[in-house]
């Protein structure tokens, strides 16, 4: 079966799935410039679908640097776990809230960058907040979370756990995504 015919079946079925088809490689593209591939890292990657960030990712990242999955929806972390056998990457089928629940305690404040599809606009209020929270801790001092929403409606839960967001835009991607980039700035004195 096609990725894309794949992506569509689970779409039908599964209605936190936000869009018809998969995000367009301008648009990966666009988002993950906003990571460093010239170092090691850990990343933390929510709502990963079929693989389409998780596929740019692990051919642009470092021998030395970690990848790992949260996908809530079960068709979707099988055909994960079928279609990549690398070493660097972990698949876990949880919500995106749960993530502490599957890091190793030594990573808990130490994931450098958390990259998230998951359709915030879905999710309560308390959900979101919730997993903003999860995000904001597990993510190192000046870590970045980076997201990918159909709207602006992201900006005020953000602004409320994170305090600050850029945002971007891609009009080419369908549907339309506003890209957001937020800094982990509050436990920087912290760990000063």
């Amino acid at each position: 079966m096609s990725n894309k015919l794949q992506f569509f079946k689970t779409f039908v079925k599964d209605k936190d799935v936000a869009s018809v088809i998969p995000t367009s490689l301008r648009c990966v593209k666009k988002v993950c410039t906003n990571i460093d591939f010239s170092r090691d890292f850990t990343l933390v990657e929510y709502g990963p679908g079929n693989g389409v960030f998780t596929k740019y990712i692990v051919s642009n990242m470092s021998e030395g640097s970690r990848l790992i999955l949260v996908e809530a929806n079960e068709d979707f972390a099988a055909g994960l776990r079928e279609s990549i056998s690398d070493p660097r990457v972990t698949i876990h089928n949880i919500l995106a809230g749960d993530v502490e629940s599957v890091l190793d305690k030594e990573d808990v404040g130490n994931i450098d960058y958390v990259l998230s599809g998951i359709p915030f606009s879905f999710l309560k209020k308390d959900r979101k907040i919730a997993v903003l929270n999860a995000t904001k801790s597990i993510l190192k001092p000046d870590g970045l979370f980076l997201a990918y929403q159909t709207s602006g409606h992201l900006k005020k839960p953000v602004m409320e756990v994170f305090g600050n967001y850029e945002t971007d835009f891609e009009p080419l991607n369908i549907p339309p995504y506003f890209i957001y980039k937020v800094y982990n700035h509050s436990n920087t004195a912290e760990a000063s």
